[in-house]
């Protein structure tokens, strides 16, 4: 049946919000269910749409949205005022709509509430350039929904976010170690994190050395017992000399007569954490400070990549791992991620990461 101006009127004579939410509906059956409308007829109906959907009840609106979501000939403009309705209404379109386009959805997940966003989370499909906005402006419930959503891209910057909010939360961490398609992202962005902790070391360490060379040279003097003439004032005892228990395990460890999972084991079983440092500073050839830092940090990257490269093994880190978390107090769910993470840890790359920034790993 075509749509001729007598049936049209008949629709339209009741004005009311239950009139409109009739007419709506009746309409939408027969133009996009019921039959194939021709093109002048979409047209008309979609002038009606756009005349009577903002006076509609919202259920009404609602029925309409769940059509108009999954019907290929809805004009942009009609999906886009349904996409940016109150969530009851929205959901269907924001959820399967094909005609929202990427610029679309960046707009509503940074204009509108969390509400919408949940709902863009769970689309079929996601590039990385809508997730990362996601990311940033979601709660912890989107992100949920997003690393559950197996048709959602991540570029690097939205894994490392991801990665940051999984350190405080426990079930977003158990969502990421399990999608094998971000575990390559996260660990790119963990070696990324690392390179920058450690050239930072390098920096550092080059400059206290260079102050203290200084000092040395420009330093007061004392009087030398045997000659009776000045001499630079004696060095400080080395950080080996102030942690005796540590060089005697160093010395142990170079002699063969320990493994270094040993010495770790024993440091971190007695939450020595910074004696821990001070041994894989020691054998590394990094600045123990430095090592002090990555071994407290919440983002246990640059720990994780100082003991993969020394070689400690899974067992050892288990037991660095329980001293972080005694420490920084955070959640079981992170600790098992972070034991996970460990075995995962390319050896290699960790080696090269440490002697390409200034390690001098020692030979036992």
């Amino acid at each position: 049946m075509a749509l001729d101006s007598t049936h049209l009127d008949l629709l339209a004579r009741d004005t009311s919000t239950t009139g409109r939410g009739r007419l709506l509906g009746d309409l939408t059956r027969l133009i996009l269910v019921e039959r194939e409308a021709d093109e002048t007829e979409l047209e008309i109906f979609f002038d009606i749409v756009r005349a009577i959907l903002t006076t509609a009840a919202a259920s009404d609106r609602r029925e309409f949205a769940e059509v108009a979501a999954d019907h290929g000939k809805v004009p942009h403009d009609v999906i886009l005022v349904l996409a940016e309705d109150e969530i009851r209404v929205a959901e269907p379109v924001l959820q399967r709509a094909v005609d929202l386009t990427d610029l679309d959805l960046i707009s509503l997940a940074e204009t509108k509430g969390d509400e919408h966003r949940m709902a863009i989370a769970a689309r079929v499909s996601l590039s990385g350039a809508v997730t990362d906005v996601l990311v940033r402006h979601g709660s912890d419930a989107v992100l949920h929904r997003l690393g559950t959503n197996p048709g959602a891209e991540f570029t690097d910057d939205g894994a490392r976010e991801l990665q940051h909010r999984a350190e405080r939360d426990e079930e977003l961490f158990r969502i990421l170690i399990e999608r094998p398609d971000l575990a390559d992202v996260l660990a790119r962005c963990m070696r990324d994190t690392l390179r920058r902790i450690v050239e930072k070391s390098k920096e550092s360490h080059e400059t206290a050395v260079a102050a203290a060379r200084t000092r040395s040279s420009n330093g007061p003097k004392v009087l030398d017992a045997s000659t009776g003439s000045e001499a630079p004032a004696k060095r400080a005892a080395s950080h080996l000399d102030e942690r005796p228990d540590v060089a005697r395990l160093v010395g142990r460890i170079r002699a063969g007569e320990m493994t270094l999972d040993a010495a770790v084991v024993e440091l971190a079983d007695a939450d020595h954490h910074a004696d821990l440092a001070c041994l894989l500073g020691e054998i590394a050839g990094i600045d123990e400070s430095q090592v002090l830092r990555v071994l407290v940090r919440a983002d246990s990257v640059g720990i994780a990549t100082v003991t993969r490269g020394l070689d400690v093994g899974e067992a050892a880190y288990a037991r660095i791992v329980e001293l972080r978390q005694r420490r920084l107090k955070f959640s079981s769910g992170q600790a098992r991620f972070e034991r996970e993470h460990y075995g995962r840890v390319d050896a290699a790359e960790a080696k090269a990461t440490i002697t390409q920034h200034g390690g001098r790993r020692a030979r036992a």
